[in-house]
């Protein structure tokens, strides 16, 4: 164990006009970036804390079990249970690259989702972990919650975009209701009436009614530009809201999702920095929480900024009412008080890098003492962080003690380093830390944007396994290799570069990505999809061959590049929109040739089925 002090800027609160409050750290006179919190608008909270938020309501990575902790590590796809320090203390597979669980304290059962097995693994928790029983679920399974009763367990799905009710106790499934592109997190209300889903790439947040009619309704989270830190507004700027990994409910009436808001397009005329992402010369991506209010029959939104990069975990406590979020990105830790209350305000700050090594904050729980448990999916351990003093109060300062590594990477060291690259914002990366690779690609896929780049509107294309073997690289083809491709893309990031080793690393781990997971589509129509693929009439052949499903060429179409590189085809259907300008919204308008590029190929010869069952051939692959 090495306890450390926290880490701890002064905040300074402010209240300025517009109904914004606002806070920053500081460390003596040195603007330390981004807010740690600016709350703009007014407070949604009541003025009493929400009723408690029991933690089987929400899908989680890691949950407070007894005095220590149960985790799911996505990384080597086990479920470990550790002591109060932080050691292990038992553990089952589940299965490589795991998706969420929830644990229920009471009866002392895990449900954990197999990401890659599509099944839910029911665990019993005691002495040793033991897998039970499974629930079979549709393709690519990864949030997990039960409801209040405990009754029925809600399973979000990833390739198959469904949300999923079964019986827990019998497995059998209740209902089910399609949901957006990209699900992932997921959360029930303490009172059981709504469950909320949150995406990677819709922009939106699901709101599901579970007593009636048990469909989605879409909640768009807000996207309006505020001033910048310079004093410029962006307002003429269109913002999208991306990166949703999680969300939690703050009593019955209040739910926070957290997001990425993203500008691809800052600017577009001849004052615009050319060689940067966006076109402009404010970050071009800022970290947002979304406070959502249920008392009414119109759900209401504010926003809050915040410093934590990638926030992809939340815990509340509900006894002292205060929230916590750790950013992925930054390896940081941020507590808010009072945060289901009108009097929302800025708490402690902490670092979450022990030594030279980096956390990686991807799951975060609180015990019933108050202790904040936080999982580390870098250095696969588990830190306990003490805010609570003797008195039970919220303390001004505390200490982190991290406990030991609890078990091996599936990665060889390269790749582990290069993981670590991938989901770092720093100075290396981006200028002013403000952007890393997986900000544009959240899962390891894209945001389902075009950036302003060199003066052109560029799609991001999904990495998943679409590089090894793929090259050249970017849209126009111009860089000949992947290290090539790498420099060029920390230098529009603006980061002072990565060295020889760390673009190796970065290269290894990005090369090793598994192919996206694909939907489940009719075989017959799968089948009758390769044909049209495979025939003259289509053409698709000519330059989509071989395993990667490019030929490695550069061709010449209308549009506003020169030339542009093949894509590979793997993964295809998750990485909508599509053509470099991402001018095509869907496979179906790609190949009824409607979108900014035309000529590359000849579909007007084929019937309405033959194009629905092309389409669902390209899903498959």
């Amino acid at each position: 164990m090495r306890p450390r002090k926290l880490a701890l800027g002064l905040l300074v609160a402010t209240l300025v006009p517009a109904g914004y409050v606002f806070a920053k750290s500081f460390v003596g006179e040195r603007d330390f970036g981004p807010p740690v919190f600016e709350l703009a608008g007014r407070p949604i909270g009541g003025a009493r804390k929400a009723e408690p938020t029991a933690a089987h309501l929400t899908a989680a990575r890691i949950a407070a079990a007894g005095e220590g902790a149960l985790v799911i590590d996505a990384d080597s796809g086990a479920l470990l249970l550790t002591d109060k320090v932080g050691k292990l203390l038992a553990q089952v597979s589940i299965g490589p690259d795991a998706g969420l669980m929830t644990y229920d304290a009471t009866s002392r059962i895990a449900y954990v989702a197999d990401r890659l097995g599509d099944t839910i693994k029911i665990v019993s928790v005691g002495d040793k972990l033991a897998v039970s029983r499974t629930i079979k679920t549709p393709a690519e399974p990864y949030g997990v919650a039960l409801t209040p009763d405990r009754a029925t367990l809600l399973v979000t799905t990833i390739a198959d975009r469904t949300l999923v009710a079964y019986d827990a106790a019998t497995g059998l499934e209740r209902w089910r209701t399609p949901l957006g592109r990209e699900p992932r997190g997921l959360a029930i209300a303490p009172d059981g009436k709504r469950a909320l889903v949150s995406y990677l790439t819709t922009g939106t947040v699901d709101q599901v009614d579970l007593v009636e009619t048990r469909r989605a309704e879409h909640i768009a989270l807000s996207t309006t530009a505020t001033t910048s830190r310079r004093g410029r507004s962006n307002s003429t700027a269109e913002s999208f809201a991306r990166a949703s990994f999680t969300a939690l409910f703050l009593g019955s009436q209040q739910a926070i999702v957290p997001f990425q808001r993203e500008t691809p397009v800052q600017q577009r005329d001849g004052r615009e920095r050319s060689g940067s992402y966006g076109g402009g010369f404010e970050a071009p991506v800022t970290q947002q929480l979304a406070f959502l209010g249920f008392g009414k029959e119109t759900p209401t939104q504010v926003t809050a900024a915040i410093s934590q990069h990638q926030p992809r975990a939340m815990a509340w406590d509900a006894t002292h009412d205060a929230l916590y979020i750790v950013g992925l990105g930054s390896d940081s830790l941020l507590q808010v008080k009072n945060a289901s209350q009108i009097g929302i305000t800025p708490g402690v700050t902490a670092s979450l890098t022990r030594t030279k090594d980096r956390c990686g904050p991807d799951g975060v729980a609180v015990t019933s003492t108050g202790d904040v448990l936080v999982w580390c999916a870098f250095s696969r351990s588990v830190e306990r962080v003490e805010l609570v003093d003797s008195k039970g109060q919220l303390a001004t300062t505390g200490k982190v003690t991290a406990g030991p590594q609890l078990v091996a990477s599936r990665m060889s060291d390269l790749q582990h380093k290069g993981m670590v690259l991938f989901h770092s914002a720093d100075a290396a990366m981006s200028q002013r830390g403000a952007m890393a690779c997986s900000t544009c690609h959240p899962d390891n896929r894209a945001d389902g944007l075009s950036w302003r780049i060199d003066k052109h509107e560029l799609q991001t294309p999904i990495l998943a396994g679409r590089v090894a073997g793929t090259h050249p690289y970017k849209w126009d083809g111009g860089d000949i290799d992947l290290t090539t491709s790498l420099t060029m893309t920390m230098k529009r990031l603006g980061g002072f570069g990565l060295d020889k080793t760390q673009t190796s690393a970065l290269g290894a781990y990005i090369e090793a990505l598994p192919t996206v997971r694909t939907p489940t589509r009719d075989p017959a129509m799968v089948a009758r999809g390769q044909k049209v693929f495979d025939s003259a009439d289509a053409g698709c052949r000519s330059c989509h061959d071989g395993a990667t499903y490019t030929d490695n060429e550069r061709h010449k179409f209308s549009g506003t590049l020169a030339e542009s590189d093949t894509p590979s085809l793997r993964g295809v259907g998750a990485s909508a929109p599509y053509f470099h300008d991402g001018s095509a919204a869907t496979l179906e308008a790609l190949l009824r040739d409607r979108g900014a590029v035309h000529g590359m190929g000849d579909a007007s010869k084929l019937t309405d089925r033959q194009v629905h069952d092309l389409i669902a051939f390209l899903e498959t692959l």
